[in-house]
């Protein structure tokens, strides 16, 4: 038996405790860093979804126009003031041409520049501010076109001071180029969209210059702070013409965090001062770059709300844990004082579980026993019932072959007597002979099932079998309508058992089937034949009314009959189960009320083609 259990030593105490704090951190830490991470990942997949829904949005409203320049490039207004700009009446038309475009398409400005970049129509032409007669050639976009065919430009007009997103495309002549079409998109929507959503975000150009902005004191602000010699070089930018660069940047700085960007904003506003969290969305059709903030200060509270509650959470387990120990030594030193008795009771109980085991094996061996007696039981019952039935179908062979020899005699008389004198006699006489051959044929069938006899194994093809159970069934078919076919493989399937056993059986089936469908309109009976591999499955349904479940597990039994009486004595399925197990094959049936039923047969596909001599019952 163990020793007892001894209280714990100030040391252990100590031990005990100092596990706990560090357990206890460094669950706190564990659990910081999770919360921290997984909050920044959420923030980094909400801002990129975001960004893309942003982006979407601003190349949708940018795509709308995107036909704008290539329709008025083949007008006819703006060809023809193109080809004669001194024609004060083409002027006009142009300008009324392109006030209703622009009206219609909602764009903020469409005109015309010719060749040397003088604007010869616009559809403001009416305003104070009107764009005709103004100068663009040095405008990038007008170049651009110029030499490209088409540009897109973002940049501040030099006529209005508004910013907008410039559209061109050359517009050519059979002569070469005539002159430029421009149309000016505002961007203001889109920024008000921006606005509403409540994101902090931003589109920085190339040179890092904010031009779209949820925040208004963000537009022609940099991003980093710039040298002043840099802002000269921006002030010379065409694009930013007339508006004042402030150099002083959006964030302080921003450095690569914990697989993202983190940036420190300084602004006026309380609320976008301190550390963000940066995604970057490249727009590279344009240059740009989309900028999502995401405050950081958020996502570090929850890291410490949900530290908290891990660290209370934790001490509670270790507490919890501190104390079940407690109790398990207690628990302990109790059952220590019982331990003697429970190993003798332990000890008795598995001498009864042995005697149990011992127990259920002799029931189940009894079981399999008294299974295995039925089995048996039932073979001699079926053995017994086969062979009283072999007894009395050798009597009745017995009797009736003298009579079928004398039909068979006669009926080569008459055929002898018929032939030459009346033909359509001796064709008949000649069908009657098959039958009669297949009545003595029969007659030997039962004098072998009746018999233990030795025989030579004959190999027969299945397929051929199941044409001629076909013909002599429609011999004695007592149904007009009724139809039988065959679904079978153009090969032949070769089996080892007498041909005329199996043509038996075959026609006792189809016989069975017909007269189970008697009286019934569309009466079908479908023989398929199939190769499975190693054996050879044939099979007979019909579309009657089915078998009755109550009889159908005794239906192979001998004088079980569905017929009524006078048409049955219940010994063709048992003839037949009999035949085909001879053969080393088996028959089987389903039957569903009111559906019909199937017999399947299955043998064996012949190995050999050499007669083998085999015994059977």
């Amino acid at each position: 038996m163990a020793g007892r259990t001894l209280p714990l030593s100030p040391y252990q105490r100590l031990l005990i405790a100092v596990g706990c704090a560090v357990v206890l951190l460094a669950s706190c830490l564990v659990a910081y860093e999770i919360a921290l991470q997984s909050g920044i990942a959420a923030a980094h997949d909400t801002s990129e979804r975001r960004l893309q829904i942003f982006d979407r949005m601003l190349e949708a409203n940018i795509e709308r126009y995107h036909f704008l320049p290539t329709t008025l490039a083949q007008a006819s207004e703006i060809r023809d003031v193109l080809a004669h700009p001194e024609d004060d009446a083409l002027r006009a038309r142009a300008n009324g041409f392109l006030s209703n475009m622009g009206g219609t398409a909602a764009a903020e400005e469409l005109f015309i520049v010719d060749v040397n970049g003088r604007s010869i129509a616009a559809s403001n032409w009416w305003t104070h501010q009107s764009m005709v007669g103004r100068h663009y050639a040095e405008r990038p976009y007008f170049q651009e076109a110029m030499f490209d065919g088409a540009a897109k430009y973002y940049a501040v007009g030099i006529t209005t001071g508004v910013p907008g997103y410039f559209i061109a495309n050359r517009i050519d002549g059979p002569e070469g180029p005539l002159g430029v079409a421009v149309v000016k998109i505002n961007l203001g929507e889109i920024e008000a969209v921006w606005w509403r959503s409540g994101e902090l975000i931003g589109i920085f150009d190339s040179n890092d210059v904010g031009i779209l902005s949820t925040r208004p004191d963000w537009r022609y602000r940099t991003l980093v702070d710039t040298h002043p010699s840099g802002l000269e070089t921006l002030a010379r930018d065409q694009r930013y013409l007339g508006v004042a660069i402030n150099g002083q940047g959006i964030v302080q700085s921003i450095e690569p965090w914990r697989g993202t960007e983190l940036a420190v904003l300084r602004s006026g506003d309380s609320e976008i001062n301190g550390e963000f969290l940066v995604d970057r969305l490249r727009m590279p059709l344009h240059g740009w770059r989309l900028l999502s903030f995401v405050p950081l200060g958020p996502i570090s509270n929850w890291a410490w709300t949900a530290t908290f509650f891990v660290g209370v959470a934790v001490g509670a387990i270790l507490l919890a844990a501190m104390l079940f120990m407690q109790r398990q030594r207690l628990i302990r030193a109790r059952l220590e004082d019982h331990d003697q008795l429970e190993q003798r009771v332990l000890l008795r109980t598995s001498e009864l579980q042995e005697a149990n085991s011992r127990l259920a094996g002799e029931i189940v061996e009894r079981q399999e026993a008294e299974k295995a007696r039925q089995a048996a039981q039932q073979g001699l019952v079926q053995a017994a019932k086969l062979a009283t039935l072999g007894q009395a179908l050798a009597g009745v062979a017995h009797e009736v072959s003298q009579p079928i020899a004398a039909l068979r005699t006669q009926t080569a008389s008459a055929k002898l007597l018929a032939r030459g004198k009346v033909p359509e006699l001796a064709d008949l006489f000649g069908s009657m002979e098959g039958v009669i051959g297949r009545l003595v044929a029969l007659t030997g069938h039962l004098k072998t099932f009746a018999r233990k006899e030795t025989e030579i194994s004959i190999q027969s093809d299945v397929v051929h079998i199941a044409h001629n159970a076909i013909e002599l069934a429609n011999h004695f078919r007592e149904d007009p309508s009724l139809t039988i076919t065959l679904d079978a493989p153009p090969h032949a399937l070769i089996v080892t058992g007498n041909p005329v056993h199996i043509e038996q059986v075959l026609v006792n089936l189809i016989s069975n089937a017909a007269d189970a469908m008697a009286g019934l309109e569309d009466a079908t009976i479908k023989i398929t034949a199939r190769d499975m591999g190693q054996h050879a499955v044939i099979s007979v349904a019909d579309n009657g009314t089915g078998i009755d479940p109550a009889i159908i597990d005794t239906l192979f039994d001998p004088f079980v009959t569905t017929k009524e009486p006078g048409r049955g004595l219940g010994l063709g399925l048992s003839i037949s189960y009999g035949l085909i197990r001879e053969m080393g094959g088996r028959i089987e049936v389903e039957s569903r009320q009111g559906e019909g039923a199937t017999f399947t047969i299955t043998l064996p596909l012949a190995e050999i083609t050499t007669p083998q001599i085999r015994d059977f019952a």
